[in-house]
């Protein structure tokens, strides 16, 4: 006679907890899990040590509105709480937690340095995805390739800035990627993978240039006070060599005593005067420092403008990245069509970006390309509630699933319950209890035992029930290390 040495688990999606003594099982509510004897059946203090010859159960209030047979009371129905095995606290050898992990999205990201676009000479990229939402979506990975021509279609029309001028040696690196990223972002495979990672494009400058930006950490000085000012956010400033300038001003008794930036514009230089509307008497600001960071912008704005293109972004040393990250989206199914044999994501799309030199070859002289993997999201809602499907199929509770009438026959055996306690939208905290029973008159001449796992979810935005079934397996470590046992409590996070 074999015995396979897996665990048989038992789940239990818990809303509540119950750590004081005296509540008996039947009173259990609904989804409150309590610590319980067979000495009274009722909850005892987690960390009370248990009577002699006894032994301690995991006990669940019933997840179903109604238990009764056939769901008809008439048929004489009951109620039953849902409880573990017997656990002898001297053989509880685990006890562990899983850290709920939100899923994290990929990114990806390119720099290019100012002498990558030489004029005459195409910048290309290459971006590919990779992982099972691919596989699903086209059944195989994909790549595109874009180049720094960039695409009339998308952009319903021909840039200028994509094309260099008679006196230009290169292309401003900027403009060069993203010409290149926007056909990318517009290829129809690439199109339901990838997105721009909100203002996708950092660009950075030599801060004496004519074409740099202001940033957060530009300065002023306050060349005229003026008067009758109040304190004003995004003030539109006027003068100067650039545009879109606008400025938050603190003011006291009227006068301008300071001011900072709060839209960085584009294509001011150290020393602009700048004029601030809203005073009797006009207060002027004196450019007193520019960041050599340019700031940061979107695609579009790159292409259509604000952004203001170098035309020698070598001497002006104009670099540029692109940042994108992964957005595919799987199709949900809500309660009513729930199948457990549904599909539902776990593994983010991954993303990677290469520079190619015009051979398609990978190109080492320019570029620098870096990605993040996304994470999978850990103990989601989808898998708590097929964990207590089956759970629940162990103890002869079936889940109809297949047929024509499925809908109706859940409605009757209150499969539905089950469906509408677990968020399958939300993600889970994990407990685990490990122990085993002893067959001490093992009819195969063999020593040998039974092992259970007791896997109890919880929602990890429920701080209040995550404390209370933390308080119950502390207690259960208690009694097993008074036992004779040496364990505590092991955590698993990503």
């Amino acid at each position: 006679m074999a015995y396979f040495n897996n665990a048989f688990y038992k789940t239990f999606v818990v809303s509540s907890g119950v750590t004081t003594a005296g509540t008996a099982t039947s009173a259990l509510a609904k989804g409150a899990l309590g610590l319980v004897t067979d000495a009274e059946w009722k909850t005892v203090v987690p960390a009370a040590a248990l009577p002699a010859n006894t032994l301690a159960y995991l006990v669940q209030g019933s997840l179903y509105d109604h238990d009764s047979i056939g769901n008809n009371p008439g048929h004489g129905g009951y109620k039953e709480s849902v409880k573990s095995k017997g656990i002898n606290p001297r053989y509880i050898s685990r006890v562990w937690e899983q850290d709920a992990t939100v899923a994290s999205q990929a990114t990806a990201k390119i720099c290019v340095a100012s002498d990558c676009a030489p004029c005459g000479q195409n910048l290309f990229l290459r971006m590919d995805v990779k992982g099972s939402p691919a596989l699903r979506f086209l059944n195989h990975n994909a790549y595109a390739i874009g180049d720094s021509s960039g695409d009339a279609a998308a952009n319903m029309g021909p840039l200028p800035g994509l094309c260099c001028t008679a006196t230009q040696t290169h292309l401003d690196p900027a403009m060069a990627l993203a010409g290149a990223m926007q056909m990318l972002l517009f290829d129809p495979l690439m199109k339901p993978f990838a997105e721009e990672a909100g203002a996708g494009m950092a660009v950075t400058k030599n801060a004496a240039s004519p074409q740099a930006d202001f940033d957060g950490g530009a300065t002023f000085t306050v060349s005229t006070a003026g008067t009758t000012y109040v304190d004003a956010t995004n003030v539109a400033v006027s003068g100067g060599t650039g545009t879109g300038l606008t400025v938050d001003i603190t003011t006291a008794a009227g006068l301008i005593t300071a001011a900072v930036v709060s839209n960085p514009g584009n294509g001011y230089t150290v020393a602009d005067v700048l004029a601030v509307p809203g005073g009797d008497a006009a207060g002027v600001l004196a450019v007193a420092s520019i960041s050599a960071d340019a700031g940061s912008f979107t695609f579009s704005q790159i292409l259509n403008g604000p952004y203001a293109a170098s035309v020698d972004p070598v001497t002006n040393a104009v670099t540029a990245c692109a940042s994108i990250l992964g957005a595919y989206i799987d199709t949900k199914f809500g309660n009513c069509s729930f199948d457990t044999r549904d599909h539902y994501n776990a593994e983010p799309v991954q993303l990677i970006l290469s520079a190619l030199d015009e051979t398609g070859n990978p190109c080492n002289d320019c570029g620098v390309a870096t990605m993040t993997p996304g994470s999978m999201q850990q103990t989601q809602g989808e898998e708590v509630i097929r964990a207590l499907i089956l759970s629940e199929r162990y103890r002869q509770s079936p889940y109809n699933q297949g047929n024509a009438d499925s809908a109706r026959i859940r409605e009757i055996e209150m499969s539905d319950d089950l469906l509408d306690f677990v968020d399958r939208k939300v993600t889970y905290k994990a407990y685990y209890v490990q122990h085993v029973v002893p067959r001490f008159n093992n009819p195969s001449g063999v020593y040998d035992h039974d092992q259970y796992v007791c896997q109890i979810f919880v929602k990890d935005s429920d701080a209040a029930g995550k404390t209370a079934v933390e308080t119950i397996l502390d207690g259960l470590i208690d009694m097993a290390n008074t036992a004779g046992q040496n364990i505590a409590m092991e955590t698993f996070s990503l």
